[in-house]
């Protein structure tokens, strides 16, 4: 599994708030905690935990993976697929577990073909 770089990380995710127009003030009052905090989780300088993580995946309506990724060295996706991979994200929530695991199982068959 690849490192995640976590200053890249806090980076995507103080531009995943810059581009719906909340402030770090704002975040910190939601989670409540210090401007400071926010400031350094986005710049790197404390650690990022998963509530926060979690906090800013539901505030910007994207996957976890869609913050994290931005830390790991993949190839970059383009709008449209980052958009039809949270699409996909957020219809399977909706499923149970046992209905997941036989989805993913069919898609695992299909993918073989």
């Amino acid at each position: 599994m690849n490192e995640v770089d976590f200053s890249k990380v806090g980076l995507k995710m103080k531009q995943l708030r810059s581009e719906r127009g909340i402030t770090q003030e704002q975040v910190a009052k939601d989670l409540n905690c210090t401007v400071p905090f926010v400031s350094n989780v986005e710049n790197n300088r404390a650690k990022l935990n998963l509530r926060v993580l979690l906090y800013y995946s539901k505030l910007c309506n994207v996957s976890v993976d869609t913050i994290l990724d931005a830390g790991r060295d993949l190839p970059p996706l383009d709008e449209k697929e980052r958009q039809l991979n949270d699409e996909v994200l957020n219809v399977f929530r909706g499923f149970s577990v046992t209905e997941k695991e036989k989805i993913i199982k069919m898609l695992r068959i299909w993918q073989e073909k």
